[in-house]
């Protein structure tokens, strides 16, 4: 999925929720029951990301991001 600029890989187990006028996503179980991580854009334009638990973060390139659990 593309967010903003960013492409972003994720397992079918995990189900994003996207505010595009904040510029934020969390992403959860797709029983929504646990997030397991939060993005967002600072006023800079640079993307921060708040990882809460049980989430693999795997650089694949400039801009490109996949997202996996241990479940």
């Amino acid at each position: 999925m593309k967010f903003f600029e960013w492409q972003i890989d994720m397992m079918e187990s995990l189900k994003p929720y996207v505010d595009i006028e904040n510029k934020r996503m969390a992403i959860l179980t797709n029983e929504d029951d646990e997030i397991h991580i939060a993005l967002e854009f600072d006023e800079d334009n640079n993307l921060v990301m708040h990882p809460r638990w049980n989430i693999n973060i795997t650089i694949l390139g400039d801009k490109y991001l996949k997202f996996t659990t241990n479940s």
